[in-house]
């Protein structure tokens, strides 16, 4: 008798342990995209920022202004070009977590039933 119940929780238990999981796992992956796009936008902001300033101080002091450093105005498109693509992924990655949301919303209703 005791034996048929956990069997049976067991089934029922298993399913939200896999959806728990799934959702779990969607979420980080959501959060590890939002970091990388937010380490990605502040390394272009202070490269960016070190050529202003450096423009700034060659001009205040009076010092020629060095020639434009070509890595570092591709390294400054490339950070920028990632912060784009990982917004556009982030942005995709939460109408997927919205609508899993719904669509558990939704199975739960069923289940209830």
């Amino acid at each position: 008798m005791a034996l048929s119940g956990f069997a049976s929780g067991a089934l029922v238990a298993a399913p939200v342990a896999a959806v728990l999981t799934w959702l779990a796992v969607s979420w980080q992956q959501h959060v590890d995209v939002r970091v990388e796009r937010d380490t990605a936008v502040v390394r272009a902001d202070r490269a960016a920022f070190d050529a202003g300033f450096n423009r700034d101080w060659s001009a205040a002091t009076g010092q020629p202004r060095p020639a434009c450093d070509p890595a570092a105005a591709a390294e400054l498109t490339r950070l920028r070009k990632r912060a784009a693509e990982l917004e556009a992924k982030l942005a995709g990655s939460s109408d997927d977590l919205e609508r899993n949301a719904r669509e558990l919303h939704n199975l739960m209703v069923e289940e209830k039933r």
